[in-house]
């Protein structure tokens, strides 16, 4: 229920946008464009063609830019980012030769501590732990290409806001630094565990060097030169063909408005959730 509320928000939100482009286009303003950066997590054997059929939407509808693109992107197209979170292993034979086909840029957020392993992290994209298993150092070294950016995604995945900042600053400064050692490649993209983040977290990141930062909440993005932190929208493969094509045309950047409604109705009554926890419960 809760998905079928926030997909008809979503597309209700979409027609006020569409019916406001065709205003501009009608007294001879250009089309607002706009970045959305999507994430997946698993892409397991069985949703493999399900993958496909979105990269096919993708392609069609977005002009795909790869995670580190310089901004602002021109006015008047849209354009997408493709990621992955924590490297799982059926990325390498259900997702990256698909997106090299297609020639779509993608960034996979790394664990360094969680290469070769079958964490126990919970996901809905996940049935089995064989869908768990996540790359080993070999495999990520061989996928790492002009295509293929690989980003840092904390040391060992903690949920960062609760960690002190000297430990916060190792899981950020380590993680980079054993990526880089694995890669002889400079790391430069850090994504949030959990996508929980804070405006402290945001600062210690920029001190280590990142130059760019994603959350869990979708903006339109890269859209301006100063931009440090970069909102994403969740994707699955088992997502509604709609839903997905929506979530591409950034119908749900309204999702961070309600997020903040929320936050300051739970802080009135006491309440201080992590952003991520409001994320999923929205």
């Amino acid at each position: 229920m809760k998905r079928f509320v926030i997909f008809s928000i979503s597309a209700g939100f979409f027609a006020i946008c569409w019916i406001r482009n065709l205003f501009f286009r009608l007294v001879g303003r250009k089309r607002l464009g706009g970045c959305v950066v999507i994430y997946y997590h698993a892409v397991p054997d069985k949703r493999r063609a399900q993958f496909e059929k979105q990269m096919d939407d993708l392609v069609r509808l977005v002009e795909p830019v790869p995670a580190y693109r310089e901004c602002p992107l021109p006015a008047g197209k849209r354009y997408a980012v493709v990621t992955f979170d924590d490297g799982y292993r059926n990325l390498l034979t259900n997702a990256l030769p698909l997106l090299k086909t297609k020639g779509i840029p993608s960034t996979i957020f790394i664990v360094p501590g969680m290469l070769g392993r079958s964490p126990e992290l919970r996901d809905s994209s996940t049935d089995s732990v064989e869908d768990r298993m996540v790359m080993s150092v070999e495999e990520l070294q061989q996928v790492s290409s002009d295509l293929v950016t690989v980003g840092s995604h904390s040391l060992t995945h903690p949920y960062l806001p609760r960690l002190t900042a000297k430990e916060a600053r190792r899981e950020l400064s380590q993680s980079r630094s054993v990526l880089e050692t694995m890669l002889q490649k400079p790391v430069r993209l850090f994504c949030f565990p959990f996508g929980a983040c804070n405006e402290e977290l945001f600062r210690l990141c920029h001190e280590e060097g990142y130059e760019r930062v994603f959350t869990a909440l979708p903006h339109w993005k890269l859209s301006g030169v100063s931009e440090f932190v970069t909102g994403r929208v969740r994707v699955d493969p088992t997502d509604w063909r709609l839903e997905f094509r929506l979530k591409l045309l950034g119908a749900y950047r309204w999702l961070p408005i309600a997020v903040e409604m929320k936050r300051r109705i739970l802080w009135r009554h006491g309440e201080t959730p992590s952003s991520h926890t409001m994320a999923l419960s929205l």
